[in-house]
């Protein structure tokens, strides 16, 4: 086995091994969203302030972790965990620690969907909704990538799901990656510097 055969057999292996980690938060995650949403800690940005500062210390660790698993979930309205991060840690702590996180999530959704495929993406948008973004993605293949970076910079639009159906594209990791980097912060920090001062 040559050189070359050997550095793409090691790629492979570790695409698979990411696929399999990123896999395994998605189901961990589930179970602990599930739990934690039952016992209404994600009802408001109140009782998520609340809940994270229950953490201490491990607050901001903690404030990064689910607003990075929480993108993998659309059972949790993305502002309550960038209103209650701020409200707590103020706005620059609060920011930092929900941009961190919701970009990390984001790119977990795009390497799962990347290599789960078609079917992992149609389970979790439904076959209907599905359909009908294939069907607008086709006619709009070459601007996407300017869609998908304005749609991330507004506040209101389904940025959890269109990370995952990203995944279905022909947009590179690289392209990919620098979107979320550079259209995420505004909604995020438009938040923060609203509500940091209210806590």
């Amino acid at each position: 086995m040559d050189e070359a055969e050997k550095q793409t057999q090691l790629g492979h292996r570790l695409k698979i091994f990411l696929t399999i980690f990123f896999l395994l938060i998605f189901i961990a995650g589930a179970v602990f969203f599930i739990h934690e949403y039952r016992a209404g800690h994600f009802e408001s940005a109140e009782t998520f302030k609340s809940y994270i500062e229950g953490f201490g210390i491990y607050g901001p660790i903690m404030l990064m972790f689910i607003q990075c698993i929480k993108v993998l979930y659309t059972i949790i309205p993305g502002a309550i965990g960038c209103i209650g991060g701020a409200m707590l840690f103020g706005p620059w702590v609060g920011f930092i620690c929900s941009y961190i996180g919701i970009c990390a999530g984001s790119i977990i959704s795009f390497t799962l969907s990347r290599h789960l495929g078609v079917s992992f993406v149609q389970s979790l948008m439904g076959q209907r909704n599905y359909d009908r973004s294939m069907k607008w993605l086709n006619k709009r293949k070459k601007s996407y990538p300017i869609f998908l970076w304005l749609a991330i910079c507004f506040p209101f639009s389904p940025d959890d799901f269109l990370c995952f159906f990203s995944g279905l594209t022909n947009i590179s990791y690289k392209k990919f990656i620098i979107i979320i980097l550079t259209a995420k912060p505004w909604t995020v920090l438009g938040y923060s510097l609203i509500f940091g001062n209210l806590g």
